[in-house]
Formats: structure tokens, sequence, C-alpha cells
């Protein structure tokens, strides 16, 4: 599926100069990540969040020239080639973290921020620890943080970092579990990391996914109420209790 600037803009609240920028971006060359795709924004969570997340740092701050530029956006494009890299399992995840570190170090601008990350994701399977800003209660959804290290070289002067991370995380949660409620039956199988496997399948477990949903909407909507009605809606779609009773019972 094709998206427009105006798709982006109307179910996701996107800039309009962001969401041009990056649906007439030609494909990368080389890239693992857009490996056998012809266009930039196909209609995959993978490639939407892309210019949703690059609004969400306008929304926090960060000037659309920074936002827009070939240094920023083809900062993008690495980490993402080399997320691409351990998702074929050709790279192991540490392998990955301190590669993407060293992608960035060279424009790196908020040391702090890039040593508490790197301390943070370096982890075998990264979770919230001590008073770092990152990570969920769940590593199957910290799977995508090293992402965060594109924030290492933001120079922005407006630019607040914690409302941008609490609208990842709220951004990632909502994603990364419709990934999750998609897969868990195969993943269930096959013992790969599934949020609703760490929460359990049961009762507590099923009332814990549904709240850090609801705690997803609420801080998106904070930043981007859009987005936030529409992850309101797709959870309102939902049946998780009769998905986990249906497991349960073999089905």
């Amino acid at each position: 599926m094709f998206l427009t600037k105006d798709d982006l803009k109307l179910s996701y609240g996107v800039h309009l100069q962001i969401g041009k920028t990056l649906v007439e971006r030609p494909v990368p060359a080389d890239n693992l990540y857009w490996k056998n795709r012809t266009i930039y924004v196909p209609g995959a969570p993978g490639y939407i969040f892309i210019p949703i997340f690059a609004d969400i740092l306008h929304r926090s701050g960060v000037h659309l020239d920074e936002l827009l530029s070939e240094n920023f956006i083809q900062s993008s494009e690495k980490i993402l080639h080399n997320a691409a890299l351990h998702e074929h399992e050709q790279i192991t995840w540490k392998e990955h973290i301190f590669q993407v570190a060293e992608l960035v170090r060279p424009n790196m601008s908020n040391a702090h921020f890039f040593s508490d990350l790197l301390k943070y994701a370096a982890q075998e399977r990264p979770i919230r620890i001590g008073s770092l800003p990152f990570g969920t209660a769940f590593p199957s959804l910290n799977r995508a943080d090293a992402y965060l290290f594109l924030l290492s070289i933001i120079k922005s002067p407006s630019f607040d970092m914690g409302k941008a991370l609490k609208a990842w995380y709220a951004l990632m949660t909502y994603f990364l579990l419709m990934d999750d409620l998609a897969d868990i039956k195969e993943d269930v199988k096959t013992g790969q990391p599934n949020a609703l496997i760490d929460a359990g399948l049961h009762d507590d477990g099923e009332q814990l996914i549904s709240a850090m949903i609801d705690k997803s909407i609420v801080d998106m909507a904070e930043v981007n109420p859009v987005l936030a009605n529409r992850i309101d809606h797709k959870k309102s779609l939902i049946d998780l209790h009769g998905l986990i009773a249906s497991i349960r019972l073999g089905n």
C-alpha cells in the first residue's frame, strides 16, 4: 500500500512537509531494511513509524531543517540497515548496538545521553535499569531501542528529550504489541520473544498488557492526539481476552 503525505497527515497527524519529504524519498541503495521495497514508506508499521517519529521529534522541539537534513535522514537509514542485519541474524544484539553507536559517534552532540543509552542498550536483553529513562518492563518491547541513538546527534536547542522518549515508548508499545498480538500463536510454538508471553498468558497478564496500551494512549495524547485516537480505536477492536483464552486452550 502506498501512503501519501495527506494519508500520513490525516491518519497519523504527521506534518505535511515531513510526510512529503519521506514519501518522495527514493529507497536507499544497498540497504537491507528496504530490500525488495520500491517505495520509502510502504503501509507497514516498520516503515510508517519513520515519519511518525520524525513528527514526534518535531513536536518535541527539533527544527524541521535538522529533521529533514541529509545527515539526519541518512543516519536513520544506516541505523535501520544495521537493525535489519540483526533481524536477519547476521549480527548479534550486542554487535548491533555497538555498531550503531559507532555510526552516530562522529556526529554525537549529547555525550551524556549517548553514554546512558549505551549502558542500557548493551544489556543482553535490554530492560529498564535504575533511574535511566529507557526501556519498558518487557525486553521484547525494547527491541527497537537502538534507533534512539539517533537522538544523540540532535542539535536543536529547543529539543525536549524527555517528551520525545515518552512518546517513543508510547509509539513502540503500540506497534510492537500489535506485532506480538499478531504473532503470539507462532511465538508460543517457537519460543520467540513476545510481550504477551513475558506478561503471562493469564488474567493478570491480560490486565497488564491492557494497562500498557492505555498508558500509551494517555502518553501519546500529550504529544500527538490524532495518533492517540488511532491507538484507542485500534484497542477497541482487539479481543485480548479471547485471544489469550484461545492460546490457553491450545487453539
